[in-house]
Formats: C-alpha cells, sequence, structure tokens
C-alpha cells in the first residue's frame, strides 16, 4: 500500500490591501491587542500586577518543574535522534540537491551565536560558576547529611548557624565521625558541581531546544516548500486544519513567547548594560547603591530606550545587512575578549576546569536531564530558581531563535545543523565559563579578590574581575570594550527578534510591503512591554511573565518534535517504495 504524498501547500489567509497588505490579520491584530492588554494591564496598577505576576511565577515553580524537567529531557532525545540516525541526518534542509547555503561556516556561526546567548555569556560566564561554587545540589546534599548526623549525635545546631563551619569543629574536637562525600562550599571539593550545573544549564540542553525548532522549520519550509511560520512544522499531524483558527492560535503563541522571551534577555543585558556605565562613569544615579550597585528604574529605562532605537534601526535594514554585520562585530569583540581572559586569566586553572567540567557534564547528563526533586525542599527550590528557569527561558526564547535559525540555515543538512547549532555553540560557552568564570573562582579563592566579587550583584561581577585584573585606566578600557558589546549583542537579539515575529504575521514571508512599518509598530510594542515589566518589579517581573509566556509554546515544541519525526519516518518509507519499483520494473 502506498503512502500518500508529503503536504507541500498551506495557505494562509493574508491580506491583500491597506496597512495589513501581506498579513495575516488573525496573528498580527490579536497578537498586537494582547501586548497592549497586559501592558494597559501592568500600568494600570503596578503594585498589585506585579505582585500577580510573582505569584504566578511560583506557582509554575511549584507545578511545573517536572513537565518543564521531563520536557528538555524530550528535546534533547529528539534532537541526538534526528541528527544521529543516518538516513534523518543526512536529509537537506532544501529542495535543490545542488543548493549552497546563503551565509558562510562564519557568518553562520556568528547570527547562531548572538541571536541565541550572546547576552547571557557575558553575565553568567563570570557569575554562575561563583554562585554555584557557594551553593549546588552537593552542598546542600552534604549540608542535609551534616544535619542528620548532628541530629543523631544529639548536637545543637544554633539558628542561621554555618553548619559547615559547626561540623568541622566538631570533628576536629572527635564528638562526630568525618562524612564521606562532603562537599564544602566555595572549596575545591565544590568546583566539580559548580562546572557541572553551568554546563548542564548553557550547554546541549539550551541548543537543542533552539535546534530542534529551527530543524522543524527549515525542513518544512525548505524541503516541503510550505511557509516559514510555525504552524507549518505541525503539518504531518494537522494538515489543511492549519489554515485556520488552529494555525493561527499556533502563530499568535509563538509571537507572544517571542515577546516575553526576548524581554528576558534584553532585561538582563539591560542590568549589565547599566553595570557597566556605573563601572565607567560612577555615576551615582545609574545605582541604586554605590557598596551593592544594582541599576535603578531610570538606568534600565534609558538603556532600554537606546538599545531599541538601534533594533529598529538594524532590523529595518534587513538580515543580510544589519543583522550579519553587528553579528560579526560581536563574534569578534567577542573573540577578543575571551583573548584576553585566555592570555591574562587563570589560564592553566581554566584549562583543568574545562577538562574536568566536560567530563563531568557528559557523565552525569542523563542523571541530570530526569533528574526532579521536591520543590518544597531546599534541593527542590535550587532546581526551580535555576534549572527550571533557564528551560522555560530557552522554551520562551525558541521560536525566535529556531526561526531565525531556520531563515539562516537553507540547504544545509540536519547534521550540519545539529553538529554546528548545538556542539559548537555549546563547546564555546563551555570555554567561556572556564576562562572568565575561573578567572573570578581564582581571585577569590586565591584571596586576592577578598569577597568582592561573591558579594557583588550577578550582573556586575564581570566588570569586578576586569577591576580586580587591571589598573584603573586599563579596567576601564577593557570594560568600555564589554559595554559596546552587551550593547551590541543586545542590538542583535532585539533586532533578530522584531524580524521574526514580523514573518510570523506575514506567514512566514520575508519581505513584504509594509514591513517596515510592521517593524517600527513592534519595537514600540516590545519597548512597551519591557518598560512596563521594569516599572512592575524590574527583572523579578520580566521573568515572571516569560515563566507564564513559556507554557502553551513548550507544549507547541513537542508536537513540532512529533510531527518532524512522523515526516522523516514517512519520507524514508516512502524512498524505499520508490526504490522497490524501480527494482521491480526492472
Amino acid at each position: 500500500m502506498s503512502i500518500r504524498p508529503p503536504l507541500k501547500e498551506l495557505n494562509i489567509k493574508t491580506h491583500n490591501k491597506g496597512f495589513y497588505k501581506g498579513f495575516n490579520r488573525s496573528v498580527t491584530v490579536t497578537s498586537k491587542i494582547l501586548v497592549t492588554l497586559v501592558v494597559i494591564w501592568i500600568l494600570s496598577d503596578i503594585e498589585n500586577s506585579g505582585a500577580i505576576l510573582e505569584a504566578m511565577k511560583n506557582w509554575s515553580f511549584t507545578n511545573l518543574n517536572s513537565y518543564y524537567t521531563y520536557a528538555v529531557a524530550f528535546y534533547v532525545l529528539v534532537c541526538l535522534a534526528v541528527i544521529l540516525i543516518p538516513s534523518f541526518g543526512r536529509t537537506k534542509l532544501g529542495s535543490d540537491p545542488n543548493g549552497k547555503p546563503e551565509f558562510s561556516n562564519f557568518s553562520w556561526f556568528s547570527m547562531i551565536f548572538g541571536a541565541g546567548i550572546g547576552i547571557g555569556v557575558l553575565t553568567y560566564s563570570a557569575a554562575e560558576p561563583l554562585w554555584h561554587l557557594a551553593n549546588n545540589p552537593d552542598t546542600i546534599m552534604a549540608k542535609d547529611m551534616i544535619i542528620a548526623s548532628l541530629n543523631s549525635n544529639n548536637i545543637p545546631i544554633p539558628q542561621d548557624a554555618d553548619v559547615f563551619a559547626l561540623y568541622q569543629s566538631e570533628v576536629a574536637a572527635n564528638a562526630i565521625p568525618a562524612l564521606d562525600g562532603i562537599v564544602v562550599p566555595k572549596t575545591e571539593a565544590a568546583l566539580d558541581a559548580a562546572y557541572r550545573y553551568s554546563f548542564f544549564h548553557w550547554g546541549i540542553s539550551a541548543w537543542a531546544t533552539y535546534s530542534l525548532v529551527g530543524i522543524c522549520l527549515a525542513f518544512f519550509c525548505y524541503a516541503r516548500n510550505l511557509p516559514l511560520t510555525m504552524r507549518s512544522a505541525l503539518a504531518p499531524l494537522f494538515g489543511r486544519s492549519l489554515e485556520g483558527p488552529l494555525g493561527n492560535i499556533i502563530d499568535i503563541s509563538a509571537v507572544i513567547a517571542t515577546i516575553f522571551g526576548i524581554a528576558q534577555t534584553i532585561g538582563i543585558g539591560l542590568s549589565s548594560f547599566a553595570s557597566g556605565l556605573y563601572s565607567l562613569t560612577g555615576m551615582t544615579w545609574l545605582v541604586t547603591d554605590a557598596a551593592n550597585p544594582e541599576p535603578t528604574v531610570g538606568a534600565l529605562l534609558m538603556s532600554l530606550l537606546v538599545v531599541m532605537c538601534l533594533s529598529m534601526a538594524s532590523a529595518l535594514s534587513g538580515v543580510g545587512r544589519g543583522v550579519k554585520w553587528l553579528s560579526n562585530i560581536n563574534m569578534v569583540l567577542s573573540f577578543l575578549l575571551l583573548a584576553f581572559f585566555l592570555i591574562f586569566g587563570a589560564s592553566m586553572f581554566a584549562l583543568e576546569m574545562l577538562g574536568k567540567g566536560i567530563l563531568s557534564y557528559v557523565i552525569h547528563l542523563p542523571a541530570m536531564l530526569v533528574t526532579v526533586w521536591d520543590p518544597n525542599t531546599e534541593l527542590g527550590v535550587w532546581q526551580t530558581s535555576w534549572s527550571v528557569f533557564y528551560w522555560a527561558w530557552w522554551i520562551a526564547f525558541a521560536p525566535f531563535v529556531g526561526m531565525f535559525l531556520a531563515r539562516i540555515s537553507k540547504n544545509r543538512t540536519i547534521r550540519e545543523f545539529g553538529l554546528i547549532g548545538i556542539v559548537a555553540p555549546s563547546l564555546t560557552l563551555f570555554i567561556w565559563f572556564s576562562f572568565i568564570g575561573g578567572t573570578g573562582i581564582n581571585l577569590e579563592m586565591s584571596g586576592i579578590a577578598n569577597g568582592q566579587i561573591y558579594n557583588s550583584g550577578l550582573t556586575a561581577q564581570l566588570f569586578d574581575i576586569i577591576g580586580l585584573m587591571l589598573s584603573p585606566a586599563m579596567a576601564n578600557a577593557l570594560s568600555a570594550m564589554v559595554v559596546v558589546l552587551l550593547l551590541t549583542y543586545l542590538v542583535t537579539s532585539a533586532d533578530s527578534a522584531l524580524l521574526v515575529i514580523n514573518m510570523v504575521n506575514a506567514a512566514g514571508k520575508v519581505q513584504v510591503e509594509n514591513g517596515q512599518k510592521h517593524i517600527i509598530v513592534w519595537t514600540i510594542a516590545l519597548t512597551a512591554v519591557i518598560a512596563a515589566l521594569i516599572l512592575a518589579g524590574g527583572l523579578d517581573a520580566i521573568t515572571s511573565a516569560m515563566m507564564v509566556a513559556a507554557i502553551p509554546f513548550s507544549f507547541i515544541i513537542i508536537l513540532m518534535a512529533i510531527s518532524l519525526l512522523k515526516a522523516l519516518i514517512l519520507d524514508n518509507r516512502r524512498a524505499k517504495e520508490e526504490i522497490l519499483e524501480i527494482n521491480t520494473e526492472q
């Protein structure tokens, strides 16, 4: 029995005149209304809206930690399957067997990295290993073991006591026996876990989520000739019903997730950008407290205005000009910064951490992907605050990054997409975390920093590391480069997101008659959303909104994965039938 041919036509209704000419009005107008209602709701009652967003985030942390954990594990499994199975991996993301990629490997990788998590790496590569060195699941489990041992030996534990210090003093006094496997915070014993979990959050899990969406979209667009929009990736499951309301709902979910996913990334970038300006200028209005500098609302709003004006200008110039050139500049400046740490940082220590961290990560990855702790325990609180937060962030970011990756990846194979789109950026991030974060750890563990980096805010720690390594003049020069790099990453992420939103609204079309006008409208809308969330509670409010927006799209990605597997399996069966028919005729 022959298999039906795949669906290669999807008629998505677009308007034929006026401002919305070339756009799907149901998707575009509904998305704008929903975004506008969110902004109005927040601004009408800033205090209560912030509290409601916080409650929604806490609910998702408590009730969805298992779902997010297993969903991301599923994304990783499917992504690895389509890359590693030979017949799947050699599938070309294009209909022309002789077609060539549009962008060089360097420009392609630059845009992947810049649009993906370039902003986060500047902030978290310095901060996250330090945070995990002080507190991670290994230290938490060690703390639980110590408390159980102290209780069993009837040794009182004073309120707010340093349990590890108490344990060490009791062991020294022979009051209790030494325990095996105790990982003490901020010591060499905690280094393994610090890097294992840093790599876990920024490695394969993140890039598999992005790449899965990108591979799905590129396959159905370039190999099936369907529109480059989210609904197309579900064609094997829902067929032509995607031309109507069901498809509109899917695309609207993608637009909303993109808005709040990019808001999270820009929010973190704005905080780092403002911290960098304070490090350079010392202007007190930029921070709330000079002793523990956190950006003020005014500093964040000023930074937002600068970033969004530049982003709109870049988006209006298109992918082949503004986005491409900014991405290339990002990569050059990034590697200059990395080269500085390679030469002048704690290089030998960093190389050791890189090797040991990758080995520990690979060994523990299967268990980490499926481990879920009770959210009401200290381990569960850590998991929701770190891992689940990241999974929601990557999912909310996936429609934007996935579609952008699909847009720039025509005529690549699935395996090429996977190897470059998952392995290469993961290894690059591991190097960043090892050399920049490792230098910060080395400064603290050697006593040079004396707690300065530990006690600093997350978005300011990179500037503290630079300040401790260099003279004031040289530190200012390098900090200035970091500020410029942050700005270019912010602009690249925002302008790429604006282009993707336009493509979804325009039923997958890259060039639309009124496209530039809509980019301006969406720039204003995105600016209004981020500004309103900043006023409602800063980064906490942005994170809360992102956590909620990620929920519906996380389910859509699961359906996209099933759809891709179904399409690839049926294609293999069709190919075998064709071979059988040819052999029979001969």
